[in-house]
């Protein structure tokens, strides 16, 4: 599709829903989001409440990107060739394009990858994730196969991009 005035090209953009993106300074603007909070926690050496299946104690799982690499893949897609536009996407009159992480994790693996990197012990407590945050979604989970398809994938690992931010956060305690 593409913009009558212009002859833009049109897509639809999704960063994995804004509760799934990480960056630097998140924690002035969201200190209740769950990976500045783990870091906070755990740096406090006190526990994480991870919220998980009451039937299952299975964690929630997320898949979490950078917003480094949230504007990497937005260049990319700008770099597309006019053809990718064009194509037939199911009835859809545009592509849309969902900028994901590498690995789906579920919160308690996110937890440890964090306690990992800062060296520290982790202390958590599984709760019931209805009773806690009733109408909170166990997974949110989108599919990436588009971009994967067109060659873009993250820079970095989850893992490193983990790394780089718990090692900032603590250089920059003033932000927690």
């Amino acid at each position: 599709m593409f913009v009558s005035a212009a002859l833009a090209p049109i897509a639809a953009v999704q960063a994995n829903q804004n509760i799934n993106t990480l960056g630097f300074r998140a924690f002035i603007k969201n200190p209740e989001k769950y990976i500045p909070k783990c870091i906070k926690h755990i740096l406090n050496d006190t526990e994480i409440l991870v919220h998980a299946d009451p039937v299952t104690d299975k964690p929630g799982s997320r898949h979490y990107v950078h917003v480094k690499d949230v504007a990497d893949a937005l260049l990319f897609i700008l770099d597309l060739p006019q053809d990718v536009f064009e194509n037939d996407y199911g009835g859809a009159k545009c592509p849309k394009f969902n900028i994901i992480g590498y690995t789906e994790l579920d919160n308690l693996e996110i937890a440890q990858v964090i306690a990992k990197c800062m060296g520290k012990e982790l202390k958590y407590k599984l709760v019931d994730f209805n009773t806690v945050r009733p109408g909170l979604d166990l997974r949110y989970s989108l599919s990436g196969d588009l971009l994967k398809k067109l060659g873009w994938s993250p820079q970095m690992s989850f893992e490193e991009r983990i790394q780089e931010l718990v090692d900032w956060t603590l250089e920059h305690r003033h932000w927690l």
